[in-house]
């Protein structure tokens, strides 16, 4: 593991990270290694989902119900988006 590789990464996508380091209380620097040694640590066959709350804070998600949902699906639905966007 002694061979150095150069990545590019983008502008925004550099920003971001050091604003969530910032979150997080760890240097850009951290954040980034932390993330390559997560993905590192994954078997090739492991998936990993990746969610984005694009919502600003304090703005209000209503959410639609299915044709057809029953009320037991929707309210199952809803509380795991719940958990998932506080």
């Amino acid at each position: 593991m002694g061979e150095l590789v150069t990545i590019s990464i983008d502008s925004a996508v550099a920003k971001a990270a050091a604003e969530r380091a910032k979150e997080q209380g760890l240097t850009t620097e951290d954040y980034v290694s932390q993330l390559l040694l997560r993905d590192m640590e994954r078997s090739a066959a492991e998936k990993s989902i990746l969610v984005y709350d694009c919502a600003e804070p304090g703005s209000e998600f209503v959410l639609d119900r299915e044709e057809g949902e029953s009320d037991d699906s929707y309210r199952d639905r809803s509380s795991h988006l719940g958990k998932l966007f506080p």
